[in-house]
């Protein structure tokens, strides 16, 4: 806690001022000026204290003695226990610039474009739960000076023969990038923190920790290394993209080399440790928990929304009134080639399915998350030491160690690029309009080779993305029993009996168009819930162990 040197009360840091306010005597200070004799700007640490959550362990550091009664990373609503502890300082800060209510707005836009969200991530006194909270970031800096030696090449034809000609492009490269970040907390998601990128390093300021006063701030477990390769080659990509726009390498073809660092001795010249600014809020929904975060700097938001069920089918009811008036004025569709055009949509579903839960076994493994495989390696690894140490001390022989390879070894690119989650009312209209040029085709296929036939196709294809979607399903400890894809499976099977046979009575085939329309319902239902899955995220356990040795 800062005190007022005027008053005693307790001070604050202001957004709108960029000073300390102290919320008593209402005078200001510079941050710089204001320090305690514990953590004086000659020292390399500060005293801060540390908030643990009992339900998931996550931990946030304040330079204040109290926290709000609920957990940032798990949404919990419980007392959060607390310690006094020495942390590393950060080389840098980026101050907030936005306000909360700069944020609650951002938030309440966001709300009114999304329809389809349940009603409780916009109860007004959830919003009001935005906690400001300082993410440690890893910032690189990369100089690139050499004389360039490319190849190049162009092409022409005059009459049958091509004539090539072969370039030796040469250049001289001198740049620089300074800031190129990533985030350092395992706690803090890379598909988030790229969502809401970028920060702008050059309003980085000296780290003092009379900055982080009135907010809190996630403590940095990752080290400089994990990121170093992926910082490395985006300064790469980046001259790339340059120098093939150079006119005179582009009129000449410049050929990309297969190693970029060596044809721009790319160098890593230093990496600091930085604070930047995030408003964070939480909400928790049975064992899952879902983030709204926006850029403490731009103002940029990324908020995890689910979609409610209720409403999507309120939604489907009403469209599907025009749709069929409309698809009834111009199309007439007789029963057998009926039963076609479902098969062929249940097929198109099964396939949509399998892809969602493929998506859901790779967000609940943390496969798009190269911070947490880090938490993990490290997490085991620490589990092993303790029990090597336990069975020296038990005087038990040490087995011989076994070497596992590494999920996400550092000189592997990190697999953070941007996703895009598309609501599952959307994606059913983009596949109703992509099915509809389709159509001519499917039914001209009935005609060539048979109803059974196109019945037939569309069920191999269900039961192929059935077992793909089965195998991500086992990953998936939230779903439980067997993907409802079995279902349409078992009305596709009966369509192409029904199909087979040429039945007479028409009633068999609107049957069975109607026994699959409703195995195609609920397996939309489950997309639905799926992607609810994929909007929301477990509940985190933390393994904290200090920081890491280059923090």
């Amino acid at each position: 806690m800062y005190d007022c040197p005027g008053c005693g009360g307790n001070l604050k840091f202001d957004i709108p001022t960029q000073r300390l306010l102290c919320s008593y005597c209402n005078n200001d200070y510079d941050p710089y000026q204001i320090t305690k004799d514990k953590d004086g700007e000659e020292q390399k640490d500060f005293e801060a204290t540390i908030f643990t959550c009992p339900q998931c362990g996550g931990e946030i550091m304040s330079t204040d003695t109290t926290a709000a009664g609920f957990c940032s990373f798990c949404g919990a609503s419980t007392i959060l226990t607390s310690r006094v502890s020495r942390e590393k300082k950060p080389n840098f800060i980026i101050p907030f610039q936005k306000t909360k209510d700069d944020c609650k707005r951002e938030y309440q836009k966001l709300m009114r474009r999304f329809i389809y969200a349940p009603n409780a991530i916009k109860d007004p006194d959830r919003i009001n739960g935005f906690r400001g909270i300082y993410m440690p970031y890893w910032v690189y800096y990369f100089s690139q000076r050499t004389n360039l030696k490319l190849k190049g090449s162009t092409s022409t034809r005059k009459g049958d023969y091509v004539y090539t000609k072969h370039y030796n492009l040469n250049g001289e490269l001198n740049a620089y990038y300074k800031g190129i970040n990533f985030d350092g907390s395992s706690s803090f998601s890379d598909a988030i923190s790229e969502s809401i990128a970028p920060y702008d390093v050059k309003h980085m300021k000296e780290f003092t920790p009379s900055i982080l006063s009135g907010f809190y701030a996630d403590t940095n477990d990752l080290g400089k290394d994990l990121y170093s390769y992926d910082a490395k080659k985006l300064a790469n990509d980046e001259t790339w993209k340059l120098v093939k726009s150079e006119k005179e390498f582009s009129k000449h073809g410049v050929s990309q080399p297969k190693d970029l660092s060596g044809a721009f001795n790319t160098k890593e010249e230093s990496a600091d440790l930085a604070m930047f600014p995030v408003w964070f809020m939480s909400y928790k929904n049975g064992d899952r928990v879902a983030y709204a975060t926006i850029n403490g700097q731009t103002g940029k938001i990324f908020a995890d929304l689910p979609v409610s069920i209720s409403k999507y089918l309120l939604g489907a009811l009403i469209m599907s009134v025009p749709i069929f008036f409309l698809l009834n004025a111009f199309l007439t569709i007789i029963p057998t080639s009926l039963v076609v055009l479902v098969a062929f949509i249940a097929a198109v579903v099964g396939i949509v399915y399998a892809c969602e839960l493929s998506k859901i076994a790779s967000r609940e493994l943390d496969e798009d998350d190269k911070g947490k495989q880090e938490a993990k390696r490290l997490a085991e690894k620490r589990k092993e030491e303790k029990e090597r140490e336990a069975a020296r001390a038990a005087g038990i022989e040490e087995p011989a160690q076994k070497k596992k390879k590494s999920k996400m070894p550092n000189n592997v690119e990190a697999k953070t690029g941007k996703s895009f989650k598309m609501p599952a009312f959307l994606m059913f209209i983009i596949i109703l309009c992509l099915s509809v040029p389709v159509l001519g085709a499917v039914y001209i296929s009935a005609l060539a080779f048979g109803n059974a036939a196109v019945c037939g196709v569309s069920l191999i294809v269900v039961v192929i993305a059935h077992f793909v979607g089965a195998s991500a399903f086992k990953k998936i400890d939230a779903k439980k029993g067997l993907p409802t894809t079995l279902w349409v499976i078992i009305a596709e099977i009966i369509a192409c009996f029904v199909s087979l046979f040429d039945l007479v009575k028409d009633v068999y085939y609107y049957g069975v168009a109607i026994l699959m329309l409703v195995t195609i319902g609920v397996v939309l239902i489950d997309i639905i819930s799926s992607y609810n899955l994929l909007a929301t995220r477990k509940i985190p356990q933390f393994d904290y162990q200090g920081g890491d040795d280059n923090a």
